[in-house]
């Protein structure tokens, strides 16, 4: 282990991660913002991967669509669908005026990346709304939400430093050759006893299994979404999206586990608690 570099990615956790639950527990204007700035900066850095990759994605209006469906997932809007049809219909059109190459891979890569963002991430909105559809207190899902981060943050710490005491099995050596078999089994444990531990320190409304799922979704799906980083980044053979936070990366390699726990943890409050 790189004690250095280890040292380095406490410092930067403990002075964002506290304003990132903060943010989470508030809800309301607070978590539009963080999940819009964290929305458009991952787009702007997954721009930067594929134009890597010979992709002249649209900037601007893939920033744009990115920004307009948070809008509509804050607002609650019924409009979800027509801001899609219409912000694909003028990404076709400003792309028949660019004169650039390869007009199917640019269209292709805007829109994958502004509904990528802007949807999977734009599920935070969706959990923090859960209890004004279900008659539950405000802050539930705050709660709810702040167990999800920790959780995928205690499976992110488990994984790296059993991985690099005790990691004999790569996991997945064509994407990640760093992950082990050994970290990954650890990180899914302990991101279960977390939401555990946060179930029995401040969750009211869920059951101790449900939490205990949700923890488990962190565990599993969270390692997926960063493996899904990881050959992102391969194939546009980068270390990191960007150099936005100090031995983190950006905001993309910050928020990879949660692109895509969130999601299913969204879909199993939606379908299997409520």
């Amino acid at each position: 282990m790189n004690y250095k570099t280890f040292s380095t990615r406490l410092i930067v956790a403990l002075l964002y991660g506290p304003l990132v639950l903060f943010l989470n527990w508030k809800g309301g204007y607070f978590l539009f913002a963080l999940v819009l700035i964290v929305s458009t900066v991952s787009y702007w850095e997954y721009f930067r991967l594929a134009k890597k990759k010979g992709a002249d994605a649209q900037l601007v209006s893939g920033e744009l669509l990115t920004a307009a469906l948070i809008v509509a997932l804050y607002c609650k809007s019924a409009a979800l669908l027509q801001v899609i049809l219409a912000g694909a219909i003028c990404i076709f059109f400003i792309e028949l005026y660019r004169k650039k190459s390869s007009p199917i891979l640019n269209v292709a890569a805007t829109l994958f990346g502004s509904l990528f963002f802007s949807l999977l991430f734009g599920t935070f909105l969706l959990i923090r709304d859960l209890p004004f559809v279900n008659g539950l207190a405000d802050d539930e899902a705050g709660q709810w939400l702040i167990m999800l981060i920790l959780a995928t943050w205690v499976c992110d710490s488990a994984a790296y430093i059993v991985g690099s005491y005790f990691g004999r099995h790569k996991l997945m050596p064509r994407i990640s050759p760093n992950k082990s078999v050994e970290g990954s089994v650890a990180g899914f444990l302990f991101a279960i006893l977390a939401a555990y531990i946060c179930h029995q320190w401040f969750i009211d409304e869920l059951s101790p299994l449900d939490s205990m799922a949700i923890g488990a979704i962190a565990g599993s799906f969270g390692q997926y979404g960063d493996l899904f980083e990881s050959m992102f980044k391969r194939d546009a053979d980068v270390k990191d999206t960007s150099k936005l936070l100090p031995e983190h990366g950006g905001m993309m390699d910050r928020f990879d586990s949660l692109t895509i726990s969130a999601p299913i943890m969204y879909l199993y409050l939606v379908h299997f608690v409520f």
